[in-house]
């Protein structure tokens, strides 16, 4: 009789688990519906940020009308989001990152303005972000807005 956790078992099922996931969130869009991808990396390490993550996304006319509240998308597993821009007129999107120490799209001292995105740009070729923070770069891929940002430790996000 066997005692404790077989250990390969539990991460045999854990990736399978992870698999399922990733699948679930991959279904196809109804016909005639335009996606991007949102990518949030680490700036220092350049891996994705897990769960954690949170991109609060303004889409065409929204960017002007502040009174309406953005839309919070939470990156997968992949550390990715999508984001549905079928109707953005203008074919504009702006992207906010919460539950971050640092947006590493500005330089340490300078003033962080909203910027707006092309959301045809990020369709045809993609966009990578420059990345202040001293970590690798990725290249561009089409249908993907990556963005480089220091998330927040625990004791942060427990202060604020």
């Amino acid at each position: 009789m066997r005692k404790g956790v077989n250990a390969k078992g539990l991460i045999v099922a854990i990736f399978l688990l992870a698999l399922n996931v990733g699948a679930a969130q991959a279904q196809t869009a109804p016909a005639g519906t335009q996606r991007i991808t949102i990518q949030l990396l680490n700036g220092k390490t350049g891996q994705p940020l897990r769960w954690r993550a949170l991109a609060s996304v303004r889409i065409g006319s929204m960017i002007t009308r502040r009174d309406l509240d953005p839309i919070d998308k939470r990156a997968n597993l992949s550390g990715k989001a999508q984001v549905d821009v079928t109707n953005a007129n203008p074919a504009q999107i702006e992207v906010g990152v919460n539950f971050i120490s640092r947006d590493c799209r500005y330089a340490p001292q300078a003033q962080s303005a909203p910027v707006i995105y092309s959301i045809d740009d990020v369709r045809v070729k993609g966009i990578v972000i420059d990345n202040y923070c001293g970590g690798p770069k990725r290249s561009p891929e089409p249908g993907v807005l990556m963005i480089y940002v220091i998330p927040s430790t625990s004791r942060e996000l427990w202060n604020e």
